[in-house]
């Protein structure tokens, strides 16, 4: 295909690119799909068997999040061309990326070389525990690296993105959630160490007294450190309403986007909730700045002072946000909102931490919190990251005693780390010839420059059904009409779709997109997605 015309952005011919595509074919089963060539094509009807698929998964797996009719099959006999997929009823554009993991094309020969690397050495399956044991290679193997080389990548990174926090250190773990229960963990035990070492044991006591909190005799046994234990701890953590950061009991406390996650389950009265995108004074106005000490010694006490809807200043640990909200609609922090949350909160002691499991790589930077300007002193990643890493300012490593956390699988299994390790070098280092030597982080931007453009057309084509979006980078919300309308004929128009935030007459699609994206592949989504409203258009005319 030839470019007969220039899109230049930032000094990239996006549509000449189409003139350097140049990939091997993808097969599985006989079956062949090539991302040069592949194009949108689907005969419109779920494939006979899908029920029957379904019907079988349901009989063996508990319900999770999407319904039966929301929920996707997905055969792996089909082969993946970048964002192409071949199924049984044609070819298809993945705009879903496993909710956000899928980040470079899953046939970069840098993770080719990875694989054999492991597989060649008898590594593939090798475990350990990285919380007990201290890894390493006497004799280094090529493209293979153990969790510390990792840990240095991954700190490297974020002291570069975030200057002014200075160095970091990081824990590995599982998932996004258990990235976040990490964070969370660390900002209550910094919080406790900073009131005795300020207040003292006493203190401390004065206020658990206050709050009818017991002290737990079980533990006064164990002589292994010298702290009290308490039943409770009455350390506090700022999160905003739209929030989701995950559905372990510990961070689902600052989660706060659907009712489905909350039937049932016990909840932290050490938790409150700022409107996301809202005033300072939603956050500040709930903080009492007087001492502990003058609090205890004021009409009411400190039981006075939260029972008032208020949280003492030595009393809270952090105020941890998401950037950019992923199941709350795909909605960006505003610039001016989140320095000033940041500075009131670190003004006060109180850490400020940032949730990037879905926005990790995918905005034209590495993190999303470097398009704010603002340095958070705790981050955490997940899904495209492969693991859940948790980046935290290196002098709350004191805090930390041994056995504050650990976990068996979060950098012990070394697929997992050379995953990562592959994945954010290629984000960080990696010069793509066919992006004119472009990382593909700025390919992202530059791609992302091209979906604002294109989105633009399109919602001005069709405002009754689309009428605004926003995004950076590979990471868009659209706000749409009759969204399950336009998901259900997305799949029999050739593109997976998944909604995020609350539904209504207006709600929100999420489109993700590859850092390595075509703009091919941008046209081919843009024009399956033109199809799809016009169609949904005509089911509902004025």
């Amino acid at each position: 295909m030839k470019a007969t015309e220039s899109i230049i952005i930032d000094g990239y011919d996006l549509l000449a690119e189409n003139d350097r595509l140049a990939f091997e074919d993808q097969t599985v089963c006989g079956r062949t799909i090539n991302r040069g060539t592949a194009t949108v094509s689907t005969e419109g009807t779920p494939h006979p068997d899908y029920e029957d698929i379904k019907k079988a998964h349901e009989e063996n797996i508990l319900p999770n999040t999407l319904t039966h009719a929301e929920s996707p099959v997905i055969d792996f006999s089909y082969p993946v061309a970048g964002m192409f997929v071949d199924s049984a009823v044609g070819t298809y554009l993945d705009l879903y990326q496993g909710v956000a993991q899928k980040l470079v094309c899953e046939h970069n020969p840098a993770y080719g070389k990875s694989i054999r690397a492991l597989s060649e050495n008898g590594l593939t399956f090798r475990r350990e525990i990285n919380t007990d044991d201290f890894v390493f290679f006497s004799k280094p193997i090529e493209h293979v690296h153990t969790p510390q080389e990792l840990a240095m990548l991954v700190n490297g990174l974020a002291e570069k993105a975030f200057p002014e926090t200075g160095p970091f250190r990081c824990f590995f773990s599982n998932s996004g959630a258990e990235a976040g229960e990490a964070a969370l963990k660390l900002a209550m035990l910094h919080r406790y160490r900073e009131f005795v070492r300020k207040y003292g044991e006493d203190v401390l006591s004065r206020v658990m007294h206050d709050l009818g909190i017991a002290r737990d005799t079980f533990y006064d046994q164990d002589n292994s450190l010298p702290d009290i234990v308490y039943r409770d701890y009455p350390f506090f953590v700022f999160a905003c309403e739209q929030a989701f950061h995950g559905r372990t009991m510990g961070v689902l406390n600052m989660t706060r986007s659907k009712k489905a996650q909350h039937i049932g389950y016990w909840k932290s009265r050490w938790i409150r909730h700022v409107p996301f995108n809202g005033d300072v004074m939603d956050f500040t106005d709930q903080i009492d700045d007087r001492s502990i000490t003058e609090i205890l010694e004021s009409p009411g006490g400190v039981a006075g002072v939260i029972a008032s809807g208020k949280v003492p200043v030595d009393l809270a640990a952090a105020f941890m946000t998401e950037v950019y909200q992923g199941e709350g609609g795909y909605i960006i922090a505003d610039k001016a909102w989140l320095a000033s949350v940041a500075a009131a909160a670190r003004g006060r002691g109180i850490l400020f931490g940032t949730d990037e499991v879905q926005s990790f790589g995918r905005t034209g930077r590495l993190f999303a919190t470097e398009h704010t300007g603002v340095d958070p002193d705790v981050t955490w990643m997940a899904k495209s990251a492969v693991l859940g890493i948790t980046v935290v300012r290196a002098d709350l490593a004191e805090d930390c005693h041994v056995g504050w956390h650990s976990n068996t699988f979060g950098s012990g299994k070394l697929f997992d780390v050379n995953m990562a390790h592959t994945t954010i070098e290629l984000l960080t280092d990696s010069k793509d010839d066919l992006f004119e030597g472009r990382s593909y982080l700025e390919n992202s931007r530059i791609k992302g420059e091209y979906v604002r453009m294109k989105l633009a057309e399109l919602s001005a084509k069709h405002p009754d059904i689309f009428p605004e979006f926003s995004g950076l980078g590979g990471m868009w919300g659209l706000t749409v009409r009759h969204r399950a309308e336009i998901i259900e004929m997305g799949w029999q128009m050739g593109v997976k779709l998944l909604g995020c935030g609350g539904s209504g007459e207006s709600s929100r699609l999420r489109i993700l997109l590859l850092v390595d994206v075509l703009t091919r592949e941008i046209d081919s989504f843009i024009d399956a997605l033109d199809r799809v409203f016009e169609a949904v258009a005509k089911n509902h005319p004025e």
